[in-house]
């Protein structure tokens, strides 16, 4: 009944967030930008926010235990916080090594670190829990013009596995869910060159709109 969603500002997490607190359930969101997530929280009285950088992994612990502190009764918490860079290496004249770390650190390490604080905290509580992280079809079919995404939602979903199994039998449920091509800004961002690298517009995928994946 109270939700945690770390990266709730934009896409699917900020969809999500809506869904959530039409519900009537209690929703804390976390992002990196002050100004939509007062922005939100305008558009959704008693929604809660929290800014923090997900990818900073110094932080983390002292920012998630903050949390469980001021919101003691959190019992799902949904990983939602992303990256998607459209790179080409053969089309980098000066590469840029921070957008690669940027991008692992936070579709993966941040998640691990993340669900490792989480996991001692959450058997504590007398009720059911659940971790949810958002991963994507692209772990299983990667495609050439993202080639740091696939490659992190594959080692999330391996991760999934792993962590599914050492709390199996405990109040934690693990679950993975997995979007299909959905109109969020991640797209917008490289919808032009996405749209190019496929062929042209008639062969490129048609994306999901976003209201009807949070709705199912």
């Amino acid at each position: 009944n109270t939700v945690l969603i770390l990266g709730g500002t934009s896409g699917i997490g900020r969809g999500l967030a809506r869904a959530i607190h039409s519900q009537g359930k209690t929703v804390i969101v976390t992002g990196r930008r002050l100004g939509r997530l007062s922005a939100l929280a305008t558009e959704l009285p008693g929604l809660k926010t929290s800014a923090f950088d997900f990818s900073n992994i110094t932080e983390l612990p002292s920012n998630i235990n903050g949390l469980f502190h001021s919101y003691p009764d959190i019992d799902t918490v949904i990983v939602s916080a992303g990256i998607q860079t459209f790179l080409l290496f053969n089309d980098s004249p000066i590469p840029n090594y921070d957008i690669v770390s940027q991008e692992v650190a936070t579709n993966l390490t941040a998640p691990i670190v993340l669900c490792q604080i989480l996991v001692p905290v959450l058997l504590k509580k007398p009720k059911p829990c659940s971790i949810i992280l958002i991963s994507s079809g692209l772990a299983f079919v990667p495609v050439p013009f993202f080639p740091v995404y696939g490659p992190t939602k594959a080692a999330l979903h391996a991760f999934a596995i792993a962590l599914r199994s050492q709390t199996a039998g405990t109040n934690i449920n693990v679950t993975e869910v997995f979007p299909p091509y959905v109109e969020t800004e991640l797209l917008e961002e490289h919808k032009a060159r996405v749209i190019e690298m496929s062929g042209g517009p008639d062969k490129a995928p048609k994306p999901m709109p976003l209201d009807e994946f949070t709705e199912q």
